[in-house]
């Protein structure tokens, strides 16, 4: 009777446990490119000068196969899609280069970098663009980036996306030279069927990459 009554314990906790776990979505990974044979042991040190992505696959000895990483930690270039069909990409992180007269310019011991994301509406009505929101840090040795205001070359996310339509979109930031050249890229959603579901409870996806 006592064991009957632990296993009902636990199929119960378990099933609590899983409905505390919302899940926004799921990872849909890039293919990888065929790796090149390396000639030479890569440099592991704290001043390599490797990408993150490149010093997890040359240096890391734990590091966890495509497959094995949660779905909402993603590389530049993969998607996530969101359960009700929504679809998000991270298309680039790339250095700024080009300026107008009146667009804001980083310091001289800041890098200044944009953001390009794609976003793919895959159910049956239009989608307010402005439910989105997104952060942008610093993920070499930690780091806060700042806004810039780039007119040039740049498309703010707004407005409302067709359903079977994509639009890609940019924000711009700059970060501290010293922080490095890996960022990750947060997006969140705030629409009022998402907060009702409770979806917002799970965790959002992050991609991480390198600016280029």
């Amino acid at each position: 009777m006592h064991t009957r009554t632990a296993l009902a314990v636990v199929v119960l906790a378990a099933a609590l446990t899983a409905c505390s776990e919302p899940t926004q979505g799921t990872a849909e990974r890039q293919t990888a490119a065929a790796s090149t044979p390396k000639s030479s042991a890569p440099d592991c040190g704290p001043d390599s000068g490797l990408s993150q992505a490149d010093w997890i696959e040359q240096c890391a000895s734990d590091s966890p196969a495509a497959d094995e990483q949660p779905d909402t930690e993603l590389a530049v270039g993969d998607t996530f899609a969101y359960t009700d069909g929504i679809k998000a990409k991270v298309d680039s992180i790339s250095t700024i280069t080009q300026y107008g007269e009146y667009d804001d310019k980083p310091d001289a011991d800041q890098q200044a970098f944009r953001v390009t994301f794609t976003i793919t509406n895959g159910t049956k009505k239009p989608y307010d663009l402005d439910n989105f929101s997104y952060d942008a840090q610093g993920a070499t040795t930690g780091g806060q980036t700042e806004s810039l205001y780039v007119e040039t070359g740049s498309k703010e996310i707004a407005g409302r996306l067709a359903p079977g339509r994509s639009g890609t979109f940019t924000s711009e930031y700059a970060i501290d030279k010293a922080d490095g050249k890996e960022i990750v890229f947060t997006l969140s959603r705030m629409d009022d069927e998402w907060l009702e579901s409770g979806k917002f409870l799970g965790e959002d996806p992050n991609w991480t990459g390198s600016i280029k």
